[in-house]
């Protein structure tokens, strides 16, 4: 694709996030100015992926209010994504997994969940099941009364996501993926998170394997 419309499209991107009142170059959240403060993250060819992943109940109620993902057992991790390079880079969001099991143990492979998934699990009222969910993969969400605190919290859940596949020229892009981990948020030591398919979109060169060990994160 010419050079040309790669530019327009990325002028396109940037426009519809301003209208929508999104801002592709956020700063870290508080208390930590730059993504490369935070101890979990992976660098290379001009590209910083940090990730913040959030373990205690208290940080979930006040970043998501009422509702949060901590309900259903849910791991939020937010990611920041610094492209300091003159080129946009494309990200494949469906992609990414983490990897994670009980310390000692083989990692399970995750997929990262939609906000309608998540919104299912925190806010459906399935039979109690005693059969654990982790490691053996859900086969699919639980029954759910798509009500109107449902579409809030989904919509909620939609707005705080990771939803650009396109990351900016000297720009920082953040947002949230999610993980359904069982509650078992004491295995973060032995979690990572893999981002394996990004790109240069007006360059030949591919960038390398980005691999995110979460385990020195504090929080």
């Amino acid at each position: 694709m010419p050079a040309q419309i790669h530019l327009l499209l990325l002028a396109f991107w940037l426009g519809t996030a301003a209208a929508n009142g999104q801002t592709p170059t956020t700063p870290a959240r508080r208390g930590s100015a730059d993504p490369a403060n935070l101890p979990a993250r992976d660098s290379h060819q001009g590209l910083l992926i940090a990730a913040d992943p959030y373990t205690f109940a208290d940080r979930y109620k006040e970043r998501f209010g009422k509702h949060t993902p901590y309900e259903g057992g849910i791991l939020a991790i937010e990611l920041f994504f610094r492209n300091d390079n003159d080129s946009p880079i494309r990200l494949n969001l469906k992609t990414m997994q983490l990897l994670m099991s009980a310390p000692g143990e083989s990692r399970q492979r995750l997929e990262p969940l939609s906000a309608e998934e998540v919104a299912d699990r925190v806010l459906a009222k399935p039979a109690k099941d005693p059969t654990p969910r982790f490691p053996v993969p859900r086969l699919g969400p639980p029954p759910s009364k798509r009500d109107r605190n449902w579409e809030e919290f989904a919509g909620t859940m939609r707005s705080a996501a990771l939803s650009t596949d396109l990351l900016p020229p000297h720009a920082t892009t953040r947002g949230f993926v999610y993980f359904d981990i069982d509650r078992h948020y004491e295995w973060i030591s032995n979690a990572r998170l893999e981002i394996p398919d990004l790109a240069f979109m007006n360059e030949a060169k591919p960038l390398f394997f980005f691999e995110i060990d979460l385990a020195p994160s504090p929080h």
